[in-house]
């Protein structure tokens, strides 16, 4: 029994390995697109900007009207509270004003009890003057009393109605704290559904940047409307037989694959490969082309928040498209569409987190190299996922020549 269940064990632990090799390694088919099919992706691009920037809109608008009532919500339930503190007011000022008529009401009682007594000295008790006086007084006693008796009971009732308005407005202050922390609960929800549609916003706009600037470049190299981008490339790329290492010297500080985040801690997939330099938080480390090839897009706007500047490179090496990455450049020193050789600097690693602020997937200066088999589209250079060659993703630790992890290179083509 404990042979089999270790043997159990063992055969789970082989098809995990399995599985994780098989998601590594599998590369999505992508059909060939001519610039004509890139155009009509263009334009429903930019709908789907309009659209989410309509969204944007319309929540913007939900939220200022969900502030405002809550807000109205707040006004209210310190005017209910102004009233019920007047009500108590008035309540205690009734209740004052009985226990005044009812001491009235018995000092006019005793007058009643000792006027209907036989001690004929009481006329001059009452300070009457004769006894018609003495008449008239009693029937305004019993008037006065009457009349307290009335004014007390209506006190009473002012009480009541006081008592009830005072619980009305509680229960109207309990609905309003209610509505108003379903309100705030529902201003969460638009605040996360907001910064989701922003977010769309900035990556919409990246891939409308990026696609732009692909057709801009095949548009300019001559490519025909219905000629396939592959078909175009392999006319117009500078062509290569290798690729060499990005950087004169340094070191490999994290392989790609799945890893554990060093930003959130979360497990993902690290789709490049990471190297740095002694000191390279301070010095500036100049960055390669891996081959030659043709710059298609650059991210020099230092407002990244994911990857900082950016820099990618078509290439067409042994009769196969590549295209290259390199993020975390503090510098960026190539445009948009020049022709580059392997000794072309195309920018300076960064990434340090107190120089280059704007880049929030970086612990330290360092380059992420990433690489494609793919011509570059807004597919394996867009901004859906924090790392952002999936079409085409290749391990460049497995296509360029470098060595283990942590030991030091000197030059860019020693073989290891």
């Amino acid at each position: 029994m404990i042979r089999l269940r270790n043997s159990s064990k063992i055969l789970f632990q082989i098809l995990f390995v399995v599985c994780l090799l098989i998601s590594n390694f599998y590369i999505p088919e992508v059909q060939a697109k001519t610039l004509r099919e890139m155009r009509e992706e263009l334009e429903e691009l930019k709908e789907k900007y309009a659209n989410n920037q309509l969204q944007i809109d319309l929540t913007e608008e939900e939220i200022e009207q969900t502030e405002a009532r809550i807000a109205s919500i707040r006004t209210t339930i310190l005017d209910i509270q102004e009233n019920m503190y007047e009500l108590r007011n008035t309540i205690e000022q009734l209740n004052q004003d009985i226990i005044v008529k009812e001491e009235e009401i018995k000092d006019i009682l005793v007058f009643f009890q000792v006027a209907n007594g036989e001690n004929s000295y009481l006329e001059y008790a009452f300070g009457a003057k004769d006894f018609t006086d003495f008449i008239y007084r009693l029937a305004v006693s019993e008037q006065l009393t009457s009349y307290n008796n009335e004014l007390v009971e209506q006190y009473k009732k002012d009480i009541e109605e006081s008592e009830r308005k005072t619980e009305e407005l509680k229960q109207q202050e309990v609905d309003l704290n209610e509505e108003r922390d379903d309100l705030e609960v529902e201003m969460a929800k638009l605040g996360d559904r907001l910064e989701e549609l922003d977010s769309d916003s900035l990556s919409i706009e990246e891939q409308l940047a990026i696609m732009e600037s692909e057709i801009e470049l095949y548009t300019s190299l001559g490519c025909g409307e219905d000629q396939t981008i592959e078909q175009c490339s392999a006319e117009v790329l500078p062509p290569d037989t290798t690729m060499w290492r990005p950087t004169p010297t340094g070191y490999i500080s994290g392989y790609s694959g799945w890893r554990v985040s060093p930003i959130d801690g979360d497990t993902e997939f690290h789709h490049g490969l990471d190297m740095s330099d002694s000191g390279a938080n301070w010095d500036d480390y100049p960055i390669y082309s891996i081959a030659n090839g043709i710059v298609v897009y650059v991210d020099n706007s230092n407002t990244s928040t994911c990857g900082g500047n950016k820099v990618y490179i078509q290439h067409y090496i042994n009769g196969q498209f590549y295209t290259s990455g390199y993020w975390h450049l503090r510098d960026v020193t190539v445009e948009e569409h020049q022709v580059v050789t392997k000794n072309t600097q195309i920018g300076v690693m960064g990434g340090y987190p107190a120089t280059e602020y704007w880049d929030e997937c970086s612990t330290g200066a360092h380059l992420h190299l990433e690489l494609s088999d793919k011509p570059f589209n807004q597919e394996n250079g867009g901004s859906e996922s924090i790392y952002g060659l999936r079409d085409g993703f290749l391990r460049p630790e497995l296509n360029i020549n470098f060595p283990s992890k942590g030991v030091y290179w000197s030059d860019r083509t020693t073989k290891y």
